[in-house]
């Protein structure tokens, strides 16, 4: 597995802003702010566990439960703005639905690699809109 290149953090920041923007006004108010900062950290607190989750599946090789947990990885990705998460998990619920699971190793190095980029993106965000929040 590599490490992230700096392009690559700021294409993932750049989805999460551009999704957190497409839910608030411009000048969010408190309660916008409020929603934000609850959707970002629940991803935060959430998100670890189910890819943890959906790489032991993998390598259990449970292609129901991958489906599974691939298919609402992908949603709570795609909610915050992580495509290239969501479009991995995607790719997996749908191998997965074909009832094979193949290449854990790999899949599973990938899915951990996009869960801390987004993760990176989600807790600068954070940042960002609790000092707005004031």
């Amino acid at each position: 597995m590599g490490t992230a290149t700096a392009s690559e953090d700021l294409a993932r920041v750049a989805g999460v802003r551009a999704r957190l923007a497409d839910l608030v006004e411009a000048r969010p108010s408190p309660a916008e702010l409020a929603l934000i900062l609850r959707l970002l950290r629940s991803f935060a607190a959430k998100a670890p566990l189910a890819a943890d989750d959906l790489v032991r599946l993998l390598h259990e090789g449970d292609a129901v439960r991958v489906r599974d947990h691939a298919h609402s990885l992908k949603g709570s990705a795609a909610n915050i703005g992580a495509g290239t998460l969501a479009a991995l998990c995607g790719q997996v619920e749908d191998q997965a639905r074909t009832g094979s699971v193949t290449a854990p190793g790999p899949t599973g190095d990938r899915l951990r690699a996009e869960i801390d980029g987004a993760l990176r993106a989600v807790h600068l965000l954070t940042g960002e809109y609790e000092r707005i929040a004031g």
